[in-house]
């Protein structure tokens, strides 16, 4: 997308203010990847932020909201969520990301360095926010939603909508499973 690129030439030394719109079907192109959220895009975002040059380093800043649409886990009817997402990620250029003989991250030892866990390389004089963008539109994604708190959820005999009413289904039919459980007397131990 045009929009999550940043020329690093073009930015400022302060807070430089930028702007992206995420359409619906971009949008969709992330929650409905292989594997698929649970959840579609309701409509478009609009993202907006801040880059700060230091150096030829960029450090992004930027706070959106993902409308989702969803379905209730118990009942399943239609959901709609306006979702914070926050992403802050700074930009080292390639060649600077790792001088030579200092620790990396790969190494066969294991560790890494946690100062370096939002920092991201490019290449060239352009910085695509596209991966991060969708990166952490993934990781804000909410557990499976509910219409409201108190829902019913539907009748496991015959599907109805229990929020609309009662169904008249015999409900204290017993698993079969556990019926043998039933005729189970307990004695009293005395001390």
């Amino acid at each position: 997308m045009k929009d999550l690129i940043l020329n690093v030439d073009g930015l400022e030394e302060a807070n430089q203010p930028f702007e992206a719109d995420l359409p619906r079907d971009f949008l969709d192109g992330i929650l409905r990847a292989d594997p698929p959220t649970e959840f579609h895009a309701a409509g478009a975002a609009l993202l907006r932020g801040a880059a700060t040059k230091m150096g030829r380093k960029v450090l992004v800043q930027s706070r959106f909201q993902v409308p989702l649409t969803g379905q209730c886990k118990r009942c399943l009817t239609s959901v709609r969520l306006d979702e914070p997402v926050e992403l802050t990620r700074t930009y080292v250029p390639e060649q600077q990301a790792h001088a030579p003989g200092e620790h990396r991250g790969d190494d066969s030892e294991g560790s890494f360095d946690p100062g370096l866990l939002d920092e991201e390389t490019y290449a060239g004089k352009e910085i695509d926010l596209t991966a991060a963008v969708r990166e952490q539109i993934l990781l804000h994604i909410p557990p499976p939603p509910l219409c409201r708190d108190d829902c019913l959820g539907l009748c496991p005999t015959c599907g109805k909508d229990l929020n609309e009413g009662a169904c008249g289904c015999d409900r204290s039919v017993i698993d079969p499973r556990w019926a043998a459980l039933k005729g189970i007397q307990l004695q009293k131990k005395e001390k």
